[in-house]
């Protein structure tokens, strides 16, 4: 973990004060990864990890108990990629959001992480219940891997949510 990025995220009275919403992605989790990020939990919005990362820093043995370890350290939201097929998202009020991933056909991932986070940190609260924000994310990640760059397949907001309210899912 770069040690300036850990500093910079360990001013919580500035992120308070500015009034943002935190978002916390990780890459690379080790053993001395969660003394590294257990005091920035409190400060974290959406908690964006690979399940293997977030199973890896929990210890737990499936995806709501790794879940459950964030939330009730102070994370508020935690969103989990598993793997190809499905997603996952839980809150500190018991939601869990499990969803398949959309059927698509792959060009590329880069870019796919940053606007799976921006859409989570700007998709409407509350619109159609708590797993709307996931969802979106989801689908927006979902056109970002359908062509080359970080905003290909994103044509608007409108036909994002064209896009996953009528796209199918992966057969379970």
């Amino acid at each position: 973990m770069n040690g300036l990025l850990v500093y910079k995220l360990s001013a919580p009275s500035l992120i308070v004060t500015i009034g943002t919403h935190t978002i916390f992605d990780l890459l690379g989790a080790n053993d001395g990864t969660l003394g590294l990020i257990e005091p920035l939990f409190p400060y974290i919005d959406y908690f964006t990890p690979r399940i293997e990362e977030a199973r890896q820093i929990s210890a737990a043995p499936d995806v709501e108990g790794a879940g459950r370890f964030f939330l009730e350290r102070g994370v508020k939201h935690c969103f989990f990629t598993l793997g190809g097929d499905d997603v996952c998202f839980m809150d500190a009020a018991s939601t869990v959001v499990r969803e398949r991933v959309f059927e698509i056909e792959v060009v590329e991932y880069d870019g796919l992480r940053r606007r799976l986070r921006c859409r989570l940190h700007h998709g409407p609260a509350s619109q159609d219940g708590p797993g709307h924000r996931a969802n979106l994310a989801q689908a927006s990640a979902a056109l970002v891997a359908t062509g080359l760059g970080s905003d290909a397949g994103i044509r608007s907001f409108d036909e994002t949510l064209v896009f996953m309210n009528s796209a199918p899912r992966k057969a379970a």
